[in-house]
């Protein structure tokens, strides 16, 4: 007999839900969805209470401690991801202990060294107090987001992600709703301080579950003597600190680059524009933190026929993410500038032009984690460059004759760039499609395969 497309569509979403991939992406989203539903209320408090000149002035600390913060890292993140899988595939304690240690320290040096300048940047052009309190936020937010990328990939999502994103921002919303309540201004230093403390207790909880995950794997870890692979460690770092600085680059220059040609309060709309965009984030950052915990580890045990079923998995979910988010911020793209500011309403036609460049980079979905975490960091690094100079180019371009507008066509047309290059160099290098265009040579019956 055959069944009605109701109850087919039903059987299909119990094969889904049944699906172990599935369920874990499903896992992720709900987590990833939740720190931006946290970082969007921290921003709209953050709006109502300032006013627009302070909110600018909040906007430009808090893109550029999220800039520097990744040059501190020094490139560990990624490279503990890979070595992690790596070492603990083969078998080898001693260098894993190795790799822990030199990421650590190279850690704290970049800290030391890229905090030490931040502060003095930030002193000259505000007072003692705020510059301080965003240099303490900065660190503390490197060193966090180290530990969760390591505990990410050791333990699982939740743990490492969870308590690096969710207690970075959580005790601010609450001081900016109380302030709201009150009525009472609000200190962006304040605000900074609370980030910090944040990012401590979060390093804090990732150093215990680190510790305690390699007591169960290797008993005589602490006996143990590890080996070094300084020359190999030092090249991947290299290339993966440049990549992530160019990424963070894209991220977070464009709203420092506005302040300068234009004014705090102008950056401040941007940043509220840019942050609504980026509301498939959702979407790229849930495939990312979900792809990097599993593909790696398949990769290397030679598992490609579970890679390959993974990666159709996240293509599915991410083109639907990408579809609903194009209509929800397309169709309600007014009213949520309303939320933050009535004064944010005329950015929508902005904000209408940026949401095709973030859809296009959530769209190419796991092509960037692959290259880097299968030793193609060199193309990545090289495809970031080239988006970063197109970017800046059309911003210095664009920006005198047409002013935000001018701002998200060079974004948009960068990130288009981006996306594009991203699927190319993962499929002829990896022989890997991480995009959502892997579904369309799924449905003619041919399955990418990674090359040997």
């Amino acid at each position: 007999m055959r069944r009605s497309p109701i109850g087919q569509a039903m059987e299909r979403l119990g094969r889904l839900a049944a699906d172990p991939a599935m369920r874990g992406i499903a896992g992720v989203f709900l987590l990833k969805a939740s720190v931006i539903v946290l970082n969007f209320l921290l921003v709209m408090l953050a709006a109502r209470v300032m006013d627009t000149v302070e909110f600018g002035v909040f906007s430009i600390l808090f893109s550029a401690a999220g800039l520097f913060c990744i040059i501190a890292t020094f490139g560990q993140q990624m490279l503990l991801m890979r070595s992690w899988n790596e070492y603990v595939a083969a078998g080898d304690p001693a260098r894993l202990k190795g790799a822990l240690l030199y990421a650590m320290l190279a850690c704290l040096l970049g800290c030391a060294v890229v905090g030490a300048g931040f502060f003095l940047w930030t002193a000259s052009t505000y007072t003692v107090l705020l510059a301080l309190a965003v240099t303490l936020y900065m660190t503390a937010q490197a060193a966090s987001l180290t530990s969760s990328h390591l505990v990410r990939t050791a333990i699982g999502v939740g743990s490492g992600d969870g308590y690096g994103n969710l207690l970075v921002v959580a005790p601010a919303i609450l001081y900016l709703a109380e302030r709201l309540v009150s009525g009472q201004p609000a200190e962006v230093s304040t605000i900074f301080l609370l980030f910090a403390a944040g990012g401590l207790a979060a390093l804090a909880i990732h150093f215990a579950l680190i510790r305690r995950r390699l007591g169960q794997l290797y008993p005589g870890m602490r006996a143990l003597k590890p080996r070094f692979e300084l020359a190999d460690w030092r090249s991947r770092s290299l290339k993966l600190w440049i990549s992530n600085g160019l990424e963070a680059t894209n991220q977070y220059l464009d709203v420092l680059i506005i302040g300068y040609l234009m004014s705090p309060a102008v950056a401040g709309g941007y940043f509220v524009t840019t942050r609504l965009a980026n509301a498939f984030a959702t979407a790229s950052d849930t495939m990312h933190m979900f792809s990097t915990r599993h593909i790696p580890d398949l990769y290397y045990r030679g598992e490609f026929t579970a890679l390959n079923r993974l990666m159709d998995s996240v293509a599915m979910l991410t083109a639907a993410f990408v579809a609903a988010g194009l209509v929800v911020l397309l169709a309600g793209g007014q009213f949520f500038l309303a939320i933050f500011n009535e004064a944010y309403v005329p950015y929508y036609s902005a904000l209408a032009l940026l949401v095709f460049g973030t859809g296009a980079i959530a769209a190419a979905g796991s092509c960037g984690s692959i290259l880097m975490l299968t030793g193609h960091e060199g193309r990545y690094l090289s495809i970031m460059a080239a988006t970063v100079a197109i970017r800046a180019l059309g911003f210095f371009a664009l920006i005198p004759p047409l002013g935000i507008l001018g701002a998200v066509s060079a974004t948009t047309v960068s990130f288009l760039f981006m996306a594009f290059m991203l699927r190319r160099s993962a499929k002829s290098l990896a022989g890997l499609d991480g995009s959502v265009l892997r579904l369309l040579r799924r449905r003619n019956g041919a399955q990418a395969s990674p090359a040997e």
